[in-house]
C-alpha cells in the first residue's frame, strides 16, 4: 500500500468511526439521557474513550455535531415541503415534516435544547423559513387558513405535534392522530366542515401513566 493510500484509508477509518460514535451517542442520549458518558460510548463500540475524545474533546462538541446533522436532515425537508402545491398543502407538509422527523429522532429537541442553551450564537436558522411563512400567506389569501394565524402560530403548534411524536408506543398511534386534527379543526376558517378525529381517545389510565412518565434527560 503507497503512503498516498494509507492515508486515504486513516481518514477514512476516521470519518467512519466519527458516524458510529455520533449514531450510537444518540441512540444512548435517548435511551439513558443526555448526561451519558464517553466511557459507556467507547466501551459499547469496542474502541478506546481516546478514540472518542479525538474526534469530540468535550460533550459540547458531540452535541453540536448532531445538531449539525439534524440541522442538515432539517433542511432536506424542507427541499420535499417544496414539491408540493403552494399554499396550504405546504403548510400541512411543514407540519408532518416536523412531526415526522421528532418520531425519527426524538433526541434532537433535547440535543438542540441544549445547545440553544449552551452555544446560542451556534444555533442556525433554516433557509426555509421564507418558503413557510408565504405558504402561510398564501394559504390565507385562498381562504384554507384563518386570518389571524401567523407563520410562528403553526410553527409552535409544529413544535408541540411533534412533543408527541417523542412518547412510547401504543399512546403516540393513539394521542398523535387526535392531536394533530384537532389542531387542523383550530387552522381551519370558521364554517368549514370539520371531519371526525379518526382514532378514539386515550383512557383516563393511559393519561395518567403519560403524565407520570419520567423524563430522560
Amino acid at each position: 500500500m503507497s503512503e498516498l493510500s494509507g492515508a486515504r484509508r486513516k481518514r477514512r477509518d476516521a470519518a467512519e468511526n466519527r458516524e458510529r460514535i455520533l449514531d450510537h451517542a444518540e441512540q444512548l442520549f435517548e435511551i439513558h439521557g443526555l448526561e451519558t458518558g464517553f466511557h459507556r460510548i467507547a466501551n459499547d463500540l469496542g474502541i478506546g474513550v481516546g478514540t472518542v475524545y479525538r474526534h469530540f474533546p468535550d460533550r459540547d462538541a458531540l452535541f453540536l455535531s448532531l445538531y449539525e446533522r439534524y440541522h442538515q436532515r432539517i433542511e432536506e425537508l424542507g427541499e420535499t415541503m417544496l414539491t408540493r402545491p403552494e399554499g396550504m398543502p405546504r403548510v400541512l407538509a411543514f407540519i408532518d415534516s416536523t412531526i415526522a422527523f421528532s418520531a425519527r429522532r426524538p433526541v434532537a429537541r433535547r440535543v438542540s435544547a441544549r445547545v440553544r442553551q449552551a452555544h446560542p450564537d451556534q444555533v442556525r436558522s433554516s433557509r426555509w423559513e421564507p418558503e413557510i411563512s408565504a405558504a402561510v400567506r398564501q394559504a390565507k389569501e385562498a381562504g384554507d387558513l384563518r386570518d389571524d394565524v401567523e407563520v410562528t402560530d403553526v410553527a409552535v403548534l409544529a413544535g408541540m405535534l411533534a412533543d408527541l411524536a417523542t412518547i412510547d408506543e401504543p399512546r403516540r398511534s393513539i394521542l398523535l392522530p387526535r392531536m394533530r386534527a384537532l389542531t387542523m379543526d383550530a387552522l381551519r376558517p370558521v364554517g368549514q366542515a370539520r371531519p371526525g378525529l379518526g382514532t378514539v381517545a386515550l383512557s383516563v389510565e393511559d393519561l395518567t401513566a403519560l403524565a407520570h412518565q419520567s423524563g430522560r434527560g
